[in-house]
């Protein structure tokens, strides 16, 4: 799939991070979701306790999703660590965004499947977005200087 550049930037800076296995991304209106259509499998991938708490999005919200995977390794719990903090310290300089991790069932009567289906989600959501999606992607670029910065500054490991 090809992506706009500024979610394709972001995403191959995540992706550059050792111990990070895979990346995807996806933008979802959140406008008329509301507390019913939350609890409904087509929409398990929305932070839904987020969205409980404001009985759904908001008019003209959207939600910038990046899923990705760790190794199973101290180097993806370390990259995992490090996203963390980065992303919590985006929130708190008052950005609109969280990390959250997702898995489905352990077992299905396809059978086990737990250890094979976590991943972690990284949500922006953006408010007031009309026409177009260049507010979205103005603040994913903003971000991801401030990642690129970050994994420079502090030496984090990348993929040569």
């Amino acid at each position: 799939m090809e992506y706009p550049i500024d979610i394709k930037n972001f995403q191959d800076a995540i992706y550059s991070i050792c111990g990070i296995t895979s990346i995807e991304s996806g933008i979802c209106q959140l406008d008329g979701i509301d507390s019913e259509l939350l609890l409904t499998v087509d929409y398990a991938h929305l932070p839904i306790a987020t969205l409980l708490r404001t009985k759904g999005g908001f008019k003209n919200e959207l939600l910038a999703q990046f899923r990705f995977t760790i190794e199973q390794s101290e180097q993806g719990l370390q990259s995992l660590e490090f996203i963390s903090w980065f992303i919590r310290d985006c929130a708190r300089g008052n950005r609109k965004i969280q990390l959250m991790p997702f898995a489905l069932p352990p077992v299905t009567p396809n059978g086990k499947q737990l250890g094979k289906t976590l991943t972690f989600h990284i949500d922006l959501f953006a408010e007031d977005i009309d026409d177009s999606l260049e507010p979205v992607f103005n603040e994913i670029k903003e971000i991801t200087k401030t990642l690129i910065m970050s994994i420079n500054l502090y030496d984090i490991k990348v993929k040569s």
